[in-house]
């Protein structure tokens, strides 16, 4: 009876163990099965034309078709076809680069090259 008695506490603990697993998994977000989010990466077909906004809307990169910047006569490419924007605010002005780690069609996290400061912009007031 005592062989008895252990076997179903041992299959009670079991039983317990396997559903508390069950229950403290991660839940799945689609019908493959898996709990992935998305990388965010780079992609330069939705970075223009359009206006980017940092926080409090202080700054605009205004990156329009043609390679134009702004209102100003500015321009803006691809430095070596990399991730990296060499912009000219105003026609003379001397030359910026922003690097570009990734964007979607409504944000872009950049930061300009040498202050090391990552920023988030939006394509509206924020």
């Amino acid at each position: 009876m005592n062989n008895n008695l252990t076997r179903n506490f041992y299959s009670i603990l079991f039983l317990s163990l396997l559903i508390l697993i069950s229950a403290c998994s991660k839940k799945t977000d689609d019908s493959s099965g898996t709990n992935v989010t998305p990388a965010k990466v780079l992609n330069k077909s939705t970075l223009a034309p359009k206006k980017w906004y940092s926080q409090g809307s202080s700054f605009v990169h205004d990156l329009k078709a043609g390679g134009a910047y702004g209102t100003m006569g500015g321009t803006w490419q691809w430095k070596n076809n990399s991730d990296t924007l060499q912009i000219v605010t105003q026609s003379g002005y001397p030359e910026t680069f922003w690097k570009v780690y990734w964007n979607t069609s409504n944000e872009m996290e950049c930061e300009k090259v040498g202050t090391f400061t990552k920023l988030l912009y939006k394509d509206a007031a924020w």
